[in-house]
């Protein structure tokens, strides 16, 4: 749960490591872009256009560059940084988060007796919790969610409406898991012959560390054997598919409609824009980027941004895209220089022509 201590100018400016030019008792009571601020918010400024914003709304509390707030005649509440939309997002970690706060278990949720829930736990009505389900201190499990095997949540996770979560899995602290994930679903493993396909066991496990966010309608695949992980602080979009065996770093992030495939594995702090497809049993490395719908089908290593179909080096890529915008020109051209190659073509014959003409005309003479 985020602090429900007063938000203060001092606590904010604190948290954020900025240099505070105002009131420190001053009290904030919402985070707001510069748009939709008043005078009760704190917002946060990139420009001498978002500031005019902020200030003809009155904004309570504004995180501006030090150059930027130099420049200003009126001189606005404000906490000096130098980069004030990640000061913001750090900021928000101290505002209360009560969604599906409401301690204790709900009396039309459905929970197993050997379910081990911590102080402050909230389970809300339709929710479906079977087997030997640990849960962490604070956890909050939102109406109609679904826990079924041997499970571990950790403590002050949120798991939206409607998720589920089966077979082995263990989820660390601070987990926030949106509406219909599927988490410790059997993974796509069959063994083909006389010309059916057999499934294979899937009877691993899928472990989720500390602070990783999952996006609605993802699936995290159970392991064949072993374990699918997920790094810490690793943040996934909607819509996202991870196979079986996939092993992802810490502080990844992979936007939506991204898949990788059983038994690859990702390095630290990668990032795969949308629709990113990679095949199984590859190795990625540290600090990888993977531009939209690049399709990765060897392994990568070295920090650097990749793109394409088959994968390949962003600056490359580019090239090539360069190269193939000047296809329709030089078809044009081609096509002309092969107009004029047969315009030759046919004057030399012409004048082979005539010069046999004249040959032959001596000849006779």
């Amino acid at each position: 749960m985020k602090s429900e201590q007063d938000l203060t100018a001092a606590r904010i400016a604190e948290k954020v490591g900025g240099e505070l030019k105002t009131d420190p008792g001053l009290t904030i009571n919402r985070l707001k872009g510069a748009a939709a601020v008043d005078e009760d918010c704190l917002t946060y400024v990139q420009n001498r256009d978002y500031m005019e914003m902020a200030r003809e709304a009155e904004a309570g509390l504004v995180l501006i560059q030090p150059e930027l707030y130099r420049e200003l005649e009126e001189k606005p509440p404000a906490i000096l940084v130098d980069n004030p939309r990640l000061a913001y997002a750090k900021a928000y970690e101290l505002m209360p988060d009560d969604r599906y706060h409401q301690p204790g278990i709900a009396g039309d949720a459905c929970v197993d007796s050997r379910v081990e829930a911590g102080e402050g736990v909230s389970v809300h009505p339709g929710a479906v919790i079977r087997g030997p389900v640990k849960i962490g201190s604070g956890s909050r499990i939102a109406p109609g969610c679904i826990l079924v095997g041997q499970l571990e949540l950790g403590e002050n996770c949120l798991l939206h409406p409607g998720v589920r979560v089966m077979g082995e899995v263990m989820i660390g602290d601070r987990v926030e898991i949106q509406s219909g994930a599927v988490i410790g679903s059997d993974g796509f493993g069959y063994a083909s012959g006389d010309k059916k396909h057999y499934p294979l066991p899937q009877q691993g496990r899928v472990v989720i560390e500390e602070d990783v966010e999952i996006g609605a309608l993802t699936a995290v695949d159970r392991a064949a054997e072993e374990e699918t992980r997920i790094g810490a602080g690793s943040k996934i979009d909607n819509l996202v598919q991870i196979s079986h065996n996939v092993e992802i770093g810490p502080a990844t992030l992979i936007a939506g409609q991204s898949g990788i495939a059983g038994s690859s594995t990702l390095g630290r702090s990668c990032t795969l824009a949308g629709q990113v497809g990679v095949e199984d049993h590859l190795e990625i490395g540290d600090e990888i980027t993977l531009t939209g719908k690049a399709k990765v089908s060897k392994d990568l290593q070295g920090p650097g941004i990749y793109s394409g179909i088959p994968v390949q080096n962003h600056r490359e890529y580019l090239k090539l895209e360069a190269q193939l915008r000047r296809v329709p020109q030089l078809k044009n051209r081609v096509e002309k220089l092969s107009s004029e190659v047969e315009e030759l073509k046919n004057t030399l014959s012409e004048y082979k022509k005539e010069q046999m003409g004249v040959e032959n005309g001596r000849h006779r003479k």
